[in-house]
């Protein structure tokens, strides 16, 4: 059992440090994948927020069937993806707010370009296979656990991610996945 499993259940045991904990490992992760997913730093705000507030009313009812951040991305993928049909999709895609080190201290105005660049044709990806992506390159997740999150086989993850490449190679030439 993982660490973040352990305080996960110290959580449930009514431990409300534990919260803390969970909220300062997962914050900047969770907003930044949703953000990928999204786009929109106001509603990927307010999604990361929820994810969180989920997490803790689920607690006491939570039972470690996976390791816990495959649970807590199972969450914010559900959020996302109900934001994004809820959402007009011209809302979406227009900030560059992704709170990741790399990112931040990088200097390159190329980097970034390419990066706000390749997130708009992720946004374009079909759901299952955006979400794929972003838990495989971005949150370095196996198979199994993407697997999980989408609650599909393992052989339909692989699936997803060869018909996700092909399309960001065909259409980002730059690309590297």
């Amino acid at each position: 059992m993982d660490d973040d499993t352990k305080t996960m259940l110290r959580l449930k045991n009514g431990e409300r440090a534990a919260f803390d904990e969970l909220y300062n490992t997962f914050k900047t992760r969770i907003y930044n994948y949703v953000f990928r997913y999204l786009g929109n730093v106001y509603i990927s705000e307010d999604v990361t927020q929820e994810v969180f507030v989920r997490m803790y009313m689920a607690a006491k009812n939570y039972e470690p069937t996976a390791r816990f951040s495959t649970w807590l991305f199972t969450i914010a993928t559900n959020l996302a993806i109900n934001e994004h049909h809820r959402v007009h999709h011209s809302e979406l895609f227009e900030a560059d707010a992704i709170q990741d080190d790399r990112l931040l201290t990088e200097e390159s105005a190329v980097l970034r370009d390419n990066e706000r660049h390749l997130l708009k044709i992720i946004g374009t990806l079909p759901e299952n296979q955006r979400t794929a992506i972003l838990l495989r390159s971005y949150e370095g997740m196996d198979y199994q656990e993407i697997s999980a999150v989408l609650q599909v086989s393992e052989k339909a993850v692989k699936s997803l991610l060869s018909r996700a490449r092909e399309r960001l190679l065909h259409e980002y030439k730059d690309v590297d996945l």
